[in-house]
């Protein structure tokens, strides 16, 4: 019985530490795309259409058709808060081992405001009402597909354990 105590607190302490190192590198890869929008934020307008107009030239190059630079750069939009409500949603699901979707989205909004509130303030950028909601339709859809994911993921595992289970008759 001692023996079985120590196993079952040897998993406790491998899940912990799981566990742990799953929140730690949730947290580091979504302050690295906090940082990533913030910086590309920073940039005056003229950087800012550098940046877009290598994108555009790239995805002519691959697609080998002209592209709207206005597109790409509202797809750009989409793409990176898309990106951030994903990661906000796995960080949240890694501290409280919950799919917590409004939660997942008020925060990853909020620094969508932030982050156009903070565009008012650099050179030949403006705080844009139309980017913003970009933007949240980016975070709802990165925050569904990854609570999708979980349910996925869930419903398989829970089909995995039926099927190696064996049912006990009387």
């Amino acid at each position: 019985c001692v023996s079985i105590i120590q196993k079952i607190n040897e998993v406790k302490m491998n899940y912990s530490k799981g566990r742990k190192i799953y929140i730690i590198l949730s947290a580091l890869v979504l302050i690295a795309v906090l940082i990533t929008i913030f910086v590309l934020s920073a940039q005056n307008g003229e950087e800012s259409s550098s940046t877009s107009g290598f994108f555009t030239k790239l995805i002519e190059t691959i697609i080998g058709q002209p592209a709207d630079e206005a597109i790409i750069r509202t797809l750009a939009h989409f793409c990176e808060f898309a990106g951030l409500g994903f990661l906000m949603c796995n960080f949240i699901f890694a501290l409280k081992d919950k799919l917590k979707f409004f939660l997942s989205i008020l925060l990853s909004f909020i620094y969508a405001v932030t982050d156009e509130i903070h565009q008012i303030f650099v050179p030949e950028r403006a705080c844009q009402l139309s980017d913003l909601t970009i933007d949240t339709g980016g975070i709802i859809l990165g925050v569904a597909v990854f609570c999708v994911l979980i349910i996925i993921k869930n419903k398989i595992q829970k089909d995995t354990k039926k099927k190696f289970i064996p049912k006990i008759s009387k």
